[in-house]
C-alpha cells in the first residue's frame, strides 16, 4: 500500500510561478494601454471644461454689452440740467460724487 499521499491538480508546477507579475510583458502593455485610456479621458474632460468657461466668458461680455446700452440708453433719455445740480446737490450727497445710473438692492 501506498504511505504517501497522491499529489493533486495544487500540486502540479508550472513556469509561471517562476516568473514574476512585475516582469510579464502582457501585464506591462495592458498596463500602459489603461494609462493611455485614463490620460484621453483627462484630456476630454478638460477639452469639455474649457469649452464651457469659453461660453460662460462669452455670455459674460453679451451682458456686459446690454448692461451698457442699457445705462447709455438711460443717460439719454434723462435731460441734465447743470445749473440747477450745481446750484442745489441731493440731500445725503456731495456735490462731488456722481449719482449711480442703477442701484440694486437685494
Amino acid at each position: 500500500m501506498r504511505s504517501t499521499a497522491r499529489k493533486g491538480l495544487q500540486d502540479i508546477r508550472t513556469r509561471s510561478s517562476l516568473t514574476s507579475e512585475l516582469e510579464n510583458p502582457q501585464r506591462k502593455f495592458l498596463h500602459a494601454a489603461s494609462l493611455e485610456l485614463k490620460k484621453s479621458l483627462c484630456r476630454k474632460v478638460r477639452d469639455a471644461a474649457r469649452k464651457r468657461t469659453d461660453e460662460m466668458e462669452a455670455k459674460i461680455a453679451e451682458l456686459d454689452d446690454e448692461q451698457a446700452r442699457l445705462l447709455a440708453a438711460s443717460r439719454l433719455s434723462q435731460p441734465e440740467d447743470t445749473d440747477s445740480k450745481a446750484a442745489s446737490p441731493p440731500a445725503g450727497r456731495s456735490g462731488s460724487q456722481p449719482s449711480p445710473g442703477f442701484v440694486l438692492k437685494y
